[in-house]
């Protein structure tokens, strides 16, 4: 894949096919290098899980990232006079959660016309756990610079192959296009923000949160990015859409005054799924729908529950992860996937400003 991707960013003409080559190429070194990072992890790993340390039966969830909107701070004779600041830069985005890493469809050009970047994508990670970290990444690169004094040594040199014989100039035009080849080949996007997201941050709503920007070595080179975005960050555990647990169970009735335990005789057939424990009279009732469930009990807390070794297991387990997933257990999210971007395009309506819309602290 990397060295396609070179060969292609090599062999482009067109600046649209080098930035997406040169997106391309940047993705792949860093999902090369967060598996080259995962595989020095698991080595050191190694000694303690042939001591017999296995890790912790954890529940795993799908995560998605969508609705990702930047807001840009230009000077208002910038963007609303349309003069002044000239520049244009191509976006794009990495969002990595361990070792899976996604890229953003690229915008270019971003320039003094726009408010706000505006991402379509839906990015989907698949089995993470409670305790991950999602970082996000800017990169930019510019489109468009002061020609007046950046090119001033192209012109020079071109001025200079003009004004001399054609032999000599030959051989001094070849040397000067060494020289201006010799760096990287197409464009080079430089990382300009961060940001890091946490199960705190999950909600079925869209929120705001704070980008870490990242100082360039030219500053007339830096994405004008107003310190702030949005998305919508949707976990959904894995037990909300699985079933952990299935059986027939026997019901026991307590004795509050006396403090005992009654037999009940009759049987049930019980599920424990979506951090509920669901109860029906027979089987039958369960796999043909027949009947709805004659008790529903919340596994939101652990309980004591005096049962079969497998239900004490799994209904702690159930437990565990309700108060490991907080927000995402207690609300089963719509975990957005790519294919959801195909419905997007039916809506009726256009997204207005993200300055209209960030609320104004304290107000």
């Amino acid at each position: 894949m990397r060295e396609g991707t070179t060969k292609l960013l090599a062999a482009c003409k067109h600046r649209t096919q080098s930035l997406e080559a040169a997106k391309n190429l940047l993705t792949s070194n860093e999902r090369m290098s967060a598996y080259m990072s995962e595989l020095q992890k698991r080595k050191k790993e190694a000694p303690s899980r042939s001591l017999g340390q296995q890790p912790t039966n954890i529940s795993k969830a799908r995560l998605s990232l969508s609705d990702l909107r930047m807001p840009l701070i230009w000077r208002d004779t910038d963007h609303f006079k349309n003069k002044g600041d000239y520049r244009r830069f191509a976006v794009f985005c990495l969002a990595r959660v361990g070792t899976e890493i996604y890229d953003t469809s690229l915008l270019s050009p971003v320039d003094r016309s726009l408010t706000d970047l505006t991402f379509p994508d839906i990015m989907l990670f698949n089995n993470v756990p409670p305790d991950f970290e999602l970082k996000l990444e800017v990169y930019s690169h510019i489109l468009q610079d002061d020609l007046t004094m950046a090119s001033t040594s192209r012109k020079i040199k071109k001025t200079i192959h003009s004004s001399i014989s054609r032999t000599v100039g030959k051989k001094l035009a070849a040397t000067l296009n060494d020289e201006l080849n010799a760096g990287k080949i197409g464009p080079r996007f430089e990382l300009t923000a961060t940001a890091r997201l946490t199960l705190d941050e999950v909600h079925d709503n869209i929120r705001t949160h704070d980008l870490q920007i990242q100082v360039t070595d030219t500053r007339s080179h830096q994405l004008p990015l107003f310190g702030h975005f949005c998305c919508r960050l949707a976990a959904q555990p894995n037990s909300f859409a699985q079933q952990v647990y299935s059986g027939v169970i026997t019901i026991c009735l307590h004795d509050d005054e006396n403090d005992d335990v009654i037999p009940y005789d009759q049987t049930v057939f019980a599920r424990l799924q979506s951090f509920k424990l669901e109860i029906w009279e027979q089987r039958r009732f369960y796999e043909t729908g027949e009947a709805p469930p004659i008790r529903v009990v919340p596994i939101n807390k652990l309980r004591n529950v005096e049962e079969k070794q497998k239900w004490l297991k799994n209904l702690k387990q159930q437990s565990d992860d309700h108060r490991r997933w907080r927000y995402a257990a207690e609300n089963c999210l719509d975990v957005l996937s790519p294919e959801s971007i195909r419905n997007s395009f039916m809506k009726g309506f256009r997204q207005g400003s993200l300055y209209d819309q960030t609320p104004i602290i304290g107000a």
